[in-house]
């Protein structure tokens, strides 16, 4: 059973020795043919959708749709292929092709015809010999011109003979001068299907094709089926001349891996270069694929010369990194392949960082992070801000301790100190974030212990910067604080101090009277006189304690004068007496 081309119909050879013709869903018998033979034939093939071919040993029988019959004898072993057209009978020796004669070259070559493609073939073989009864025909012909020179064009396509092909078309240009209606590019993609058909029939090729199998196939296959035979001038020339340069780019990288892979003893600079020269002929040429080919035939060199030359970022990282592991995995202890591995993944972090993708720059980290001790990790990742800060910013979410490691083991005392505050104010605040909008949760008191341990930590990492002296007193002094409104709420049995600043928590003192804690408070940070006067009177206007105010102000010389007395007295609501005093 086969089918034909078009799928329309469906030949069967049965076991009575008979041929029938079938519709695609069998639903009904076009044909049928008796070949008279008890054998069943070996093969059964389609000669385009013309004849059906039934072949036994040392023969070969052609059917056609009316019963009409033709035989030829092989004597060798053959293959069949259906083509559109016709049949492929391809042997030990050689590839035929038989098919039915075009109706086109029928019309002009056929004895006698007066079609007008035949005609026109006439007038310019008068015409090339200047005889003037070319012009008479051309007369004649009248409204058939351009009916003749599609039929010119259109044989010269289906012509397998060269001489017979130019004679066509000189003779479909001769008349087109007479046509000016006709499209101008019509001959001109014919010319170049023409020669590219011609190209493919040369034997050192041996692709040949005729033109309907070319349209069937479209030329972009055609390109591809080249370059698998690596033919690549031939199909690199199609590419740019009969497709508009589409598909040069895939005829290049398949020339520069076979190229690649065939040259085991040149150079990786010169082989670079020679393959660079050729890819310089395209517009934005890829150069991973090829370094992936040289990764994968033992050139490492060559791989990270060509990935030099990519564009695109998103396909050089990851063969950076890829190289650089396959460096490590194969020749640990080595110490200039080391280097060399330390050498790709900076390039590969390089190349993250110049293309401002941050993915990019978060693979290249990781993959120098597994491979790479923390020291060498490091001095790979710090001269590069841009990876840093991301590192920084990844481990100080997801592995504050990694990265409080790494600031001690690089006595980077800035960063560590900055690290230990931001820790200690995140567990001041750790129980805020789950509070009610608006409402103050109080830290507990194991909250609290961290904070104070993370504030001494950062007091002691900023007192061995240079210029941080003020950050390091000011951590001590927080830590103080923190440690004394501990205390201060144990003395009282009032939870309300912890989280206050110093004024407001000597204010709260002054408030619930707790003096003798305010003035140690007074003393221990140092507060300066002016500002104890204006916290003390303001605390004790605010209790509406005036016998205390009055008291205070009669204790000794105030260093802020009598009138902010007044003032607070006066701003809470102070009775009249005591304005009086």
């Amino acid at each position: 059973m086969a089918v034909a081309p078009n799928g329309a119909f469906v030949a069967l050879a049965c076991n009575d020795g008979r041929l029938r013709v079938m519709a695609s869903d069998f639903s009904q018998q076009l044909s049928e043919f008796d070949s008279r033979s008890g054998v069943p034939p070996a093969d059964v093939a389609w000669c385009g959708v013309d004849a059906v071919a039934l072949r036994w040993e040392g023969l070969l029988l052609l059917v056609d749709p009316y019963g009409h019959w033709i035989k030829r004898g092989c004597d060798e072993p053959v293959g069949l292929v259906t083509e559109v057209d016709g049949l492929r009978v391809i042997t030990a020796g050689g590839c035929s092709l038989l098919r039915r004669v075009p109706e086109a070259c029928v019309q002009v070559y056929k004895p006698g015809s007066t079609a007008p493609s035949a005609q026109l073939l006439d007038a310019r073989d008068l015409f090339d010999s200047g005889n003037a009864k070319a012009d008479k025909i051309l007369r004649q012909m009248g409204g058939h011109l351009q009916e003749a020179v599609q039929g010119c064009a259109t044989a010269a396509g289906l012509e397998l003979d060269v001489t017979r092909q130019k004679a066509l078309l000189k003779a479909a240009i001769f008349g087109r001068a007479f046509v000016p209606s006709m499209p101008a590019g019509v001959l001109k993609d014919l010319t170049v299907k023409l020669r590219v058909l011609n190209a493919l029939r040369d034997p050192s090729v041996g692709l040949p094709l005729t033109m309907p199998q070319l349209e069937a196939l479209t030329l972009p296959v055609v390109v591809h089926r080249l370059v698998l035979m690596r033919q690549h001038l031939l199909a690199f020339k199609i590419a740019s001349e009969a497709l508009g340069g589409v598909g040069k780019q895939e005829v290049l990288l398949h020339w520069a891996a076979a190229k690649i892979s065939a040259s085991p003893a040149v150079p990786d600079d010169r082989l670079k270069q020679e393959i660079a020269a050729k890819m310089s002929q395209i517009e934005r040429p890829r150069y991973a694929h090829l370094a992936a080919h040289a990764q994968s035939v033992g050139r490492r060199s060559l791989a990270i010369k060509l990935l030099e030359e990519e564009p695109s970022a998103a396909q050089q990282v990851p063969l950076l990194i890829s190289l650089a592991k396959t460096s490590t995995s194969t020749s640990a202890g080595a110490a200039a392949d080391a280097d060399a591995a330390e050498d790709t993944l900076g390039r590969a972090l390089r190349k993250a960082v110049e293309s401002g993708d941050p993915d990019l720059v978060y693979l290249s980290l990781f993959a120098a992070y597994k491979t790479r001790s923390l020291p060498e990790f490091w001095k790979l990742v710090s001269p590069r801000a841009p990876a840093r800060n991301l590192f920084v910013k990844y481990t100080r979410v997801k592995e504050p301790e990694l990265l409080e490691t790494l600031y001690t083991t690089n006595q980077l005392h800035q960063e560590s100190a900055d690290l230990a505050l931001e820790r200690a104010l995140k567990a001041l605040n750790s129980n805020n974030g789950s509070s009610t909008a608006g409402v103050y949760s109080r830290p507990s008191d194991d909250d609290v212990n961290k904070c104070i341990s993370g504030l001494q930590s950062a007091a002691k990492e900023y007192a061995q910067c240079r210029d941080a002296g003020w950050q390091s007193k000011a951590a001590n002094e927080a830590a103080s604080l923190f440690k004394e409104q501990l205390k201060l709420e144990r003395d009282t049995g009032q939870v309300l101090f912890v989280g206050l600043s110093l004024a407001d928590t000597i204010t709260t003192c002054l408030k619930l009277g707790h003096q003798r804690q305010a003035a140690n408070l007074r003393k221990q940070f140092a507060v300066p006189d002016t500002r104890w006067y204006w916290l003390k009177i303001s605390a004790l206007a605010a209790a509406h304690d005036w016998d205390g105010l009055d008291l205070f102000a009669g204790e000794r010389k105030s260093p802020i004068g009598l009138e902010p007395f007044l003032e607070v007295a006066q701003k809470h609501g102070g009775p009249r007496e005591v304005m009086m005093r």
